[in-house]
């Protein structure tokens, strides 16, 4: 049999039901994605446990060496592996308000590695910079002007600093961005994935002072986000690692069920003298088609499903579920080919008996 009247065989069996396939296509449509979002929704828990690790700044460490941390090595620290940004900190001369002259207002000297940890709207150097709850209480903003004891200062922005259990010292300080070649007493670096593996690389940035204080020390910026954080095995581990596989094997389990129940039908056409290698052709062009329609129904319905439940574009994410589906496909033309090749003439009389 040429393969185009097989086929066109295979169609008038899909079009007149006798492959089964509008069964076996809708059970595996509403099973497969079933198994794909439960895999989705478990990533999106992730995803979401990981923002919130980096919205709390649990990807922040600091390393504290008085008066001995070399901004330069500090900011050098960008250079290695999974760390974003690093910047120094000095700590300068506290100014005091006209309104408030009673008041010391901490002033901290930031580099642009640590403005982009604090997300400050702007790298603007000359002004100062507000946590918004700061900014609030003085009723403060953009381009305010605060009247100090030194002379005016303008403010270039404000930037959310909330209290959920990091450092408190920016919630009420002015902060201002330079690159001081000083020696600072901290070094900030943030570290993606969350790892403390850098830190022994971080403490090269602390240089010997000559005096007596205590020895340089590394802690998150916000101790109540924790410290150990590994996604990668979080996400090797993670319960529905099976969605995949089960995708795969559910595909050629329905495509071998669904040929299984066609044993007569294969028995009498060898008996009709269709050749069997006919029957395997035909029997693997219908299997391609409707497991084809099926994945394509599943990887539309859960790409649809997936920006409901992340929100967001996750890389390698669709790849990996076309790869899957179309490994079902394979394993669907494994599945409905096996009664085919299984069939036996002398077993007609058999199934015709049992055939209720």
């Amino acid at each position: 049999m040429r393969i185009a009247d097989a086929v066109g065989e295979a169609l008038r069996n899909l079009r007149t039901g006798a492959a089964g396939a509008g069964i076996l296509a809708l059970l595996l449509v509403v099973a497969s994605t079933a198994l794909l979002l439960t895999d989705v929704a478990t990533i999106g828990a992730l995803q979401d446990r990981a923002r919130s690790v980096r919205d709390h700044a649990g990807d922040v460490r600091v390393l504290v060496a008085k008066d001995a941390v070399d901004p330069r090595a500090c900011a050098a620290l960008e250079r290695l592996d999974g760390v974003d940004d690093a910047g120094a900190i000095r700590q300068t001369d506290a100014v005091q308000l006209v309104a408030l002259p009673r008041v010391n207002v901490p002033v901290f000297e930031v580099s642009s590695g640590v403005a982009r940890m604090l997300r400050l709207p702007s790298m603007t150097p000359g002004g100062v910079y507000l946590s918004d709850d700061l900014a609030g209480r003085w009723s403060a903003q953009e381009g305010s002007v605060l009247a100090t004891t030194n002379g005016p200062l303008t403010v270039n922005g404000t930037f959310l600093y909330p209290d959920d259990g990091r450092d408190p010292r920016f919630t009420n300080a002015l902060v201002v961005i330079g690159d001081s070649p000083a020696r600072s007493s901290e070094c900030w670096f943030s570290v993606w994935p969350a790892t403390t593996a850098t830190d022994a690389l971080a403490y090269g940035a602390a240089v010997a002072s000559g005096r007596t204080d205590a020895a340089p020390q590394i802690a998150p910026l916000n101790p109540t986000v924790g410290q150990l954080f590994d996604f990668a095995r979080d996400y090797r581990s993670r319960l529905t690692a099976f969605a995949a596989p089960s995708v795969i094997a559910l595909f050629a389990v329905v495509a071998l069920a669904g040929g299984h129940r066609r044993r007569l039908e294969f028995a009498s056409n060898l008996h009709a003298g269709a050749r069997r290698r006919d029957l395997v052709r035909i029997a693997a062009i219908e299997a391609f088609l409707w497991a084809t329609l099926s994945a394509a129904a599943a990887f539309g319905l859960t790409r649809l499903a997936t920006r409901f439940l992340l929100g967001e574009h996750v890389p390698g994410l669709l790849p990996s579920l076309a790869v899957t589906l179309a490994l079902a496909i394979g394993a669907a033309l494994c599945g409905a080919t096996v009664p085919a090749l299984l069939a036996r003439e002398s077993r007609l009389f058999a199934l015709f008996k049992s055939r209720l």
